[in-house]
């Protein structure tokens, strides 16, 4: 399927819903950061999709009310505890940043309107001096402006009961007007990209997904020496991902500022999303499955390598439809996301051997990725088999095979066969790269 018919699928089905953004760092201190976030958001609006944009500091700012000011952070709570001096200065930068998302709104024609300070009431938190939390939020107002339909700009920041300023970090305000619109997504914009945790081998893995059980246990999660896998910017995020979907919002995204659109417009993403339960499923497919299935069959043959040799062997209609029965396919919420087929290995009674793995948007090696082919051999192994093979060039889908204990091999009759089999579509000059993984099962 076109990237752009996947696109097309996302804006209908969000027609009408809220979207709640929150930006900071270089969302807000990058001129042309700024503008190409707030260009993606009038291209939700566009489409019919009500936009909120909650915005932070940048990471400058908060180095100056650092040094300037002797802010600090929370050591449990990871808020930045904002002393009353320094709440003059505060209201000054939430001033420039909304004066400068307000002028390039104007130069890109995108309707906007900021909300006052006082369309957030606030109070004191304890132990974090004039950091306060959220005690109500002016729905009507935000509500009125998404009616227009206009883009509900809102900053940092609210007020008390004595209508004094108290600094309210964009992370938490963002996740409670996204609660109190019952808003169909927040996405958090980041510098970097989702969410981060070790992998088998210890290098960094982003998670595509998670759910609500999930985030607990990564809080809780330590590595082996003795630090806690998720530290640092990313925890407040993860804490006002918690309380959205707790809230009712329906998927919450940590992704990188510069990618907002790939995230909500892509069956993959480029993020991570979070839901309160999970919704990607792992099944055989059905006759029912077929068009979608040629469908993202024939969209990985765009992806290639240097000499033009489909990594997935091309297969037509008939050919899919003889292999439903041993097809395995991975869907986010009926949509078809990923599948692979296990095949018998003549030579080797106790063997199968994957073929047709695709995920969309050639994400082979992401969390969709993993959860498949570990679905995968978890119902070979339960199937009885004893080995499970698994033939490719593809440098993505090499690294998830090696991560899920796949090993190169070409030893002995039947993989020798299978490699000998597999060889003659690729150029002569590109053959090396092609490897046959074992998987001990």
């Amino acid at each position: 399927m076109k990237s752009s018919t996947i696109s097309n699928l996302y804006y209908s089905e969000f027609r009408d819903a809220t979207f709640v953004i929150q930006a900071e760092g270089e969302a807000v201190e990058n001129a042309e950061t700024t503008r190409a976030v707030l260009r993606g958001i009038g291209d939700l609006i566009r489409h019919g999709i009500r936009a909120v944009l909650v915005f932070g500091k940048g990471a400058e700012f908060e180095k100056e009310l650092r040094t300037d000011f002797g802010a600090r952070q929370h050591p449990e709570t990871n808020r930045l505890i904002i002393p009353e001096k320094a709440l003059p200065r505060l209201r000054q930068e939430r001033l420039r940043v909304a004066e400068v998302i307000d002028r390039l709104c104007q130069a890109d024609d995108i309707p906007s309107s900021l909300l006052s300070e006082s369309a957030v009431q606030a109070e004191l938190r304890i132990a974090h001096a004039s950091t306060g939390i959220v005690t109500g939020i002016d729905t009507e107002a935000i509500q009125t402006i998404l009616g227009q339909p206009s883009l509900a700009v809102l900053g940092f920041g609210g007020e008390d009961d004595r209508h004094r300023f108290l600094h309210v970090p964009s992370v938490s305000l963002a996740a409670d007007v996204a609660v109190g619109l019952q808003a169909q997504k927040l996405l958090l914009l980041t510098d970097g990209g989702g969410i981060f945790v070790p992998g088998r081998r210890g290098d960094p893995q982003q998670l595509s997904f998670a759910d609500f059980e999930e985030l607990l246990c990564l809080l809780q999660k330590k590595d082996p020496s003795g630090h806690f896998v998720l530290s640092g910017a990313v925890v407040p995020k993860v804490h006002a991902s918690i309380r959205a979907v707790a809230g009712g919002v329906r998927q919450v995204h940590i992704v990188s500022c510069t990618r907002m659109l790939d995230e909500i417009l892509t069956r993959t993403g480029v993020g991570t999303m979070i839901e309160r339960h999970q919704s990607h499923h792992v099944d055989y497919a059905r006759e029912e499955d077929l068009d979608a299935i040629e469908r993202l069959h024939v969209e990985a043959q765009r992806y290639i390598t240097e000499r033009g040799t489909a990594y997935v062997k091309p297969r037509d209609r008939s050919e899919l439809e003889r292999l439903l029965p041993q097809t395995l396919l991975l869907k986010h919420r009926h949509i078809l996301v990923g599948k692979l087929h296990a095949t018998e290995v003549p030579g080797a009674a106790d063997t199968l051997l994957i073929g047709g793995f695709v995920i969309a948007e050639n994400h082979q090696d992401s969390q969709h990725g993993q959860l498949l082919l570990s679905e995968a051999l978890g119902r070979l192994r339960e199937g009885g088999y004893a080995t499970a093979a698994a033939i490719t060039a593809s440098e993505r889908a090499k690294r998830l095979f090696q991560r899920n204990g796949g090993v190169p091999a070409a030893n002995g009759p039947w993989q020798a066969q299978l490699l000998e089999n597999a060889l003659p579509r690729y150029h002569v000059d590109e053959r090396s790269r092609v490897q046959l993984f074992e998987f001990a099962l």
